[in-house]
């Protein structure tokens, strides 16, 4: 396996992970939450609480993409890993991109939206959905395991689809030396024999002792 190039996949991959994070911040929708005197909370318009799964949705698909990636990285990246060991790297750096781009895009969007927290002071505030659910539409692991599973299938349907046995991972096997006046084939069907090798079956030359015979009486 060549370190090198996993660092530079790796460290490639989780610059992805900060992509996603912060494509998410600027593609995610802002609802806007009003609190009224006495503490009374609404939403802005009709369409702010649809703005809330609309962030998460906008995060699963980014999500999909980058776990698409991860898996298309690592096939066409890490030749040597192919098999168990490839789809290893590929489960555990989808979920480490996963942790880094959740954890980048909330922090960045509370950062320039704020947050929809318990606000008390009456006015207008924006902000965007949590990403850690709590429970809200599910697990609130839920959303970790869109790039895992992405980058799962990917892999796996770059594996069934090889028509190489070894995957291709195409070790240098090394060839015995072929030996003086063996014969080569070649790409075209001929047979290539070693110039200094004697031909097999040629006739010898004729000497003076094999041309005396003949010149006797």
């Amino acid at each position: 396996m060549n370190m090198r190039r996993a660092v530079v996949v790796a460290l490639s991959l989780l610059a992805a992970a900060v992509v996603v994070g912060g494509l998410w911040v600027w593609l995610a929708p802002t609802p806007n939450l009003v609190v009224e005197h006495g503490g009374a909370k609404r939403w802005a318009t009709e369409s702010d609480p649809a703005k809330l799964f609309g962030g998460i949705a906008v995060f699963a698909l980014l999500s999909f993409g980058l776990g698409a990636a991860i898996g298309l990285g690592s096939w066409f990246g890490l030749r040597s890993t192919r098999g168990p060991a490839g789809l290893s790297f590929v489960t555990l750096m989808s979920l480490a991109t996963s942790v880094v781009s959740l954890k980048i895009a909330e922090t960045w969007a509370q950062a320039v939206h704020g947050e929809l927290a318990d606000h008390t002071v009456p006015g207008v505030y924006r902000g965007t959905v949590k990403l850690w659910l709590e429970g809200q539409v599910g697990p609130p692991w839920l959303l970790l395991v869109c790039a895992p599973a992405a980058a799962v299938l990917v892999y796996l349907v770059c594996v069934i689809s090889s028509s190489h046995a070894d995957l291709g991972v195409g070790d240098d096997v090394a060839e015995s030396p072929i030996p003086v006046g063996a014969a080569q084939a070649t790409a075209d069907g001929f047979v290539a024999m070693d110039p200094a090798a004697p031909e097999t079956g040629a006739t010898p030359p004729i000497t003076s002792a094999d041309e005396e015979p003949r010149t006797r009486p």
